[in-house]
């Protein structure tokens, strides 16, 4: 199956409009994603623990400047070379501070372990099979210190079959550009636990350049928390904890969930 369906297939089979890559222009990913939710929450877990934090999925850098300024010494790893680079101009005169890396959240290795790895913004969500999920808690794992801390959050629920109704995403001027966006998005579901996300962005330039129409593709998972702390096991971690959301409520269902977890320590002896 292709990565685009409905409308924007429509679009691309009548070359009226390209398709972009979601995560070549940080300053638009950025833009496009606003509702930024629980950054205190894990700047706070981090801070609270102390020594060497990894946020794995950085993207664009937007808790990195947070977590300096908690005393903590930072990390970040991202696939992406446009959301490094975003990370650094965010960071300015800091980022010699902050050890980034491009790497895979699978497979990934530092020269030296952590105390806390995080995993904000539902990164998990790319994850889309158990072999993807157990892969990136086994490099978590292998990264941390004994009794080390993991948190990271990741969506629920079950996936409705076919095509949703396009829903407006955003409309209004880009601020670096002057451009005027509009975006709207329509959802596919796949299965179950995979759904598939196509985004339109209609953009006008300010000057005399032609307008642009580009599509976006991407592909979101679910999993079952029960189904997370089995791979968490299977990884050496112990949950601590499996929440709703950063007001650390016990999850009781909903959309979203949020799990604390601590590496095992090896009985020695």
């Amino acid at each position: 199956m292709g990565d685009f369906f409905g409308f924007a297939q429509e679009l691309l089979e009548k070359g009226r409009a390209r398709v972009g890559d979601p995560y070549a222009h940080a300053e638009l990913y950025d833009l496009l994603n606003q509702s930024v939710r629980d950054d205190q929450f894990y700047v706070q877990f981090a801070r609270d623990r102390g020594g060497r934090v990894l946020d794995l999925a950085c993207g664009s850098g937007r808790l990195l400047p947070d977590l300096l300024e908690a005393g903590l010494e930072v990390a970040g790893l991202d696939l992406a070379p446009a959301m490094l680079t975003r990370a650094r101009e965010r960071l300015g005169a800091r980022a010699a501070s902050v050890e980034l890396v491009l790497g895979d959240m699978r497979s990934f290795s530092f020269a030296r372990p952590f105390d806390t790895i995080i995993i904000p913004y539902c990164s998990m969500i790319y994850m889309h099979s158990d072999q993807d999920r157990l892969a990136v808690l086994q490099s978590c794992s292998q990264q941390l210190k004994e009794g080390g801390w993991l948190a990271f959050d990741f969506l629920v629920g079950q996936v409705e079959l076919g095509e949703s109704v396009p829903t407006l995403a955003l409309q209004g001027v880009n601020p670096f550009t002057e451009e005027i966006l509009v975006s709207v998005v329509q959802i596919k579901g796949l299965a179950p636990d995979l759904r598939l996300l196509n985004q339109i962005n209609y953009v006008h330039p300010k000057g005399p350049e032609p307008a642009q129409v580009v599509v976006y593709a991407s592909r979101e998972a679910v999993v079952i928390p029960e189904r997370m702390v089995q791979l968490l096991s299977e990884a050496g971690f112990e949950a601590e904890g499996v929440y709703s959301g950063s007001a650390m409520q016990a999850y009781a269902g909903g959309e979203e969930c949020l799990i604390i977890a601590r590496k095992r320590t090896v009985r020695r002896g």
